[in-house]
């Protein structure tokens, strides 16, 4: 249990000079203090006993800032309280934990500050991403606004027009513009819902403004592309160039990073993420279960030759790991570093494997995803089935449906996209 009272910490400079009011904190016999920001009192005018301003017996200027530094300490005991039931609910903490949860957010009355606060909170649930995304967004919208940060309740509707006319202006495509508005509305309204915005109900301050995504197959492959790049004989390669040498060396990663793209769509498109983070106790009776890191949903494989093959050729370099993968190799550095750093070498690697297979346009992770869609529906998978087996989830009636097809279909779906890629001899 948490206890906390009010302090004034006198001035250095004697009882003629206001002090600073404080939030002192005691929890499991450790004393943290949090100076109150504006809230400046002299010696008098506070009661220690009674935990009260006292004001003077004459009305004056200084009663109305009493007044306000009065309200002040209410808010602020206010926030620290909620903060602390937070951290009750979730179990375990300390006292600096509390402390550092309370200076994050005690400029969330700013977009800069607010924004910031929900997305330790995501990093807390591991939703790099989505925080990430916050970040991006908020600190496009401050630039826009010549650096200034903006107090949320200024957060209106000519702002955003202004902000999207921008961004048009400069160059950014319908798709991003939309990423913007889609990331920029979502914290909007996590402040309206908290109360640290209110709004009448005809004030919409994104109204007009389009979040769709605009769909586009820019990303897939087509299926001669994708059996081109499967081709590429890096056994060929190999025996070209002297072993150990430096490009062997880069032929060896461009392996790795071609066995990471088509694990990846023989698992009906899994994110890089998920991959990285792939254990091997994910793996149960030939079946491979993981949790979408985007959206948490349960997904279960059925495990193929394919991956198996791919899944061996990796079972010296993870012998001492969990991870099924070497993505994540280093029990010593941050792990989500060393999945970011992975990405964009894995993204670096695959324009070079698509010029070696003549594809001339930009290949990425995320291609892996699209292609096996975009395979499925000219295999005449039905479209209901490639949402579930990509994990897609939405407020959509249609996908709570979905959760009751038989897992048999799904994996069925995947034979039949993986089979239309082997339509040809490897050997």
């Amino acid at each position: 249990m948490t206890s906390m009272h009010l302090v004034l910490r006198l001035s250095s400079r004697g009882f003629d000079h206001p002090g600073s009011l404080c939030l002192r904190l005691i929890h499991n016999r450790r004393v943290k203090s949090v100076t109150l920001p504006g809230c400046r009192l002299y010696a008098r005018e506070w009661n220690k006993a009674l935990q009260v301003i006292t004001y003077p017996d004459n009305a004056s200027q200084r009663s109305l800032y009493l007044e306000k530094i009065e309200s002040k300490i209410t808010h602020e005991t206010e926030i620290m309280n909620r903060f602390i039931q937070q951290l009750q609910n979730k179990g375990y903490y300390t006292v600096d934990e509390l402390v550092s949860l309370y200076k994050e957010k005690k400029d969330e009355g700013k977009l800069l500050g607010y924004a910031e606060s929900l997305a330790k909170e995501l990093e807390r649930n591991h939703q790099y991403r989505t925080a990430n995304a916050y970040r991006t967004v908020v600190r496009g919208l401050i630039k826009f606004n010549k650096g200034v940060d903006i107090p949320l309740h200024h957060l209106n509707s000519c702002l955003m027009r202004s902000f999207e006319k921008h961004l048009k202006e400069s160059g950014k495509l319908s798709n991003t513009v939309a990423y913007y508005f889609r990331n920029l509305r979502a914290i909007y309204n996590k402040a309206v819902k908290s109360n640290r915005i209110v709004v009448r109900r005809s004030e919409n301050p994104f109204a007009g403004i389009s979040t769709a995504v605009t769909r586009t197959m820019k990303r897939a492959l087509t299926l001669e592309e994708l059996q081109a790049l499967l081709q590429i004989d890096f056994k060929e390669q190999l025996h070209s160039v002297t072993p150990g040498s430096r490009e062997y060396d880069r032929i060896k990663n461009m392996y790795r990073s071609w066995s990471y793209f088509f694990f990846c769509f023989y698992v009906r498109g899994m994110s890089f993420i998920d991959l990285a983070y792939l254990k091997k106790e994910n793996i149960r009776g030939g079946v491979i279960r993981y949790c979408r890191k985007k959206t948490g949903q349960q997904i279960e494989i059925t495990l193929t030759a394919e991956l198996r093959e791919i899944i061996e050729s990796f079972t010296a370099e993870v012998a001492g790991s969990v991870y099924l993968f070497p993505i994540i190799s280093s029990t010593h550095k941050n792990a989500q570093l060393q999945y970011e750093t992975a990405l964009r070498t894995q993204n670096m690697r695959l324009k070079s494997l698509a010029e070696w297979a003549s594809i001339k346009r930009p290949v990425s992770t995320y291609v892996a995803r699209h292609s096996w869609a975009t395979v499925g529906k000219q295999e005449n998978v039905p479209i209901q089935v490639i949402s579930e087996c990509l994990g897609h989830t939405s407020p959509d009636t249609t996908l709570i449906y979905l959760a009751l097809l038989n897992n048999r279909i799904l994996d069925d779906a995947n034979e039949r996209v993986t089979r239309a890629l082997r339509g040809f001899s490897l050997d």
